[in-house]
C-alpha cells in the first residue's frame, strides 16, 4: 500500500469514528481501541474499558456544542435537570482538587437527601418523580452513567470536556449544596456461572 493510500486509509478509519461519536454520543470501547485525532478518551475506574467522545475546542459556545450532539445539559426541564445534575456532581466528586472523571459511585438516598435539603424541607413523594426523571435524562445524554436497579449513580463521560473555569464554579456549587449523607452501596453481584454446554458422562449415562 503506497503511502497516500495508508494516509487515505487513516482518514477513513478516524472519518468513521467521528460518524460514530456524533450519530451514537459517547462510546464505550475496549481499553485497546487506538487513540483517534480529535476525540478524548476517558478511561473506566477498573481498566475494563474507556469512553471516547469529541475535544471540545477552548471556549467552545453553544452552536459549536449542539453541532458535536453535545448540548451543555438535556433541554427538557433544564432547571430541574441543571439541578440533579449538580446534586450528583457533590455525591459523586469527593476529590474536588483534580478532575470530575470518573469520581465514586452515589446513591439515589443521597440524591435525595441532598435535594431535600437544598429545598429546605422534608422528603416528598413528588421529589422522586423529579429527581428520577433527572437521572434518566441526564444518564440519556452520558452526562450520568444512572444504575436504576441499584439506586446508584456516577459521573458519567462527558464531565471529562469540563475545563478548568467550569471547574472552579462546580467546586463553589458544591460548596454551598448541603453535605450528602454516606452512601451504602448495594453489596457487589457475584457472577452467575454459564451453563454448560456439553452434558457431562454422568448426565449422559442418566438419558441412557
Amino acid at each position: 500500500m503506497s503511502t497516500s493510500e495508508t494516509v487515505e486509509s487513516g482518514r477513513g478509519y478516524n472519518a468513521l469514528w467521528w460518524a460514530k461519536v456524533q450519530s451514537a454520543g459517547p462510546l464505550q470501547v475496549s481499553p485497546d481501541t487506538p487513540a483517534i485525532p480529535g476525540l478524548t478518551r476517558a478511561a473506566e475506574p477498573d481498566g475494563t474499558s474507556l469512553w471516547m467522545l469529541p475535544t471540545l475546542p477552548a471556549g467552545a459556545g453553544h452552536s459549536v456544542l449542539e453541532e458535536l450532539g453535545m448540548p451543555p445539559v438535556a433541554v427538557e426541564q433544564p432547571n430541574e435537570t441543571a439541578r440533579v445534575l449538580s446534586i450528583c456532581v457533590a455525591c459523586c466528586w469527593p476529590d474536588r482538587s483534580g478532575s470530575a472523571w470518573p469520581g465514586v459511585t452515589g446513591t439515589l438516598a443521597q440524591v435525595k437527601a441532598v435535594y431535600a435539603g437544598l429545598r429546605g424541607r422534608p422528603e416528598q413523594s413528588s421529589d422522586l418523580t423529579l429527581i428520577i426523571g433527572s437521572l434518566r435524562r441526564l444518564h440519556a445524554t452520558n452526562w450520568l452513567l444512572w444504575n436504576e436497579k441499584a439506586g446508584e449513580v456516577r459521573l458519567g463521560p462527558r464531565v471529562i470536556t469540563w475545563g478548568p473555569a467550569q471547574l472552579v464554579a462546580l467546586r463553589e456549587v458544591c460548596r454551598v449544596l448541603p453535605d450528602p449523607p454516606p452512601a451504602v452501596l448495594a453489596p457487589p453481584q457475584a457472577p452467575t456461572p454459564a451453563a454448560d454446554p456439553l452434558p457431562t458422562s454422568a448426565t449422559a449415562e442418566e438419558d441412557e
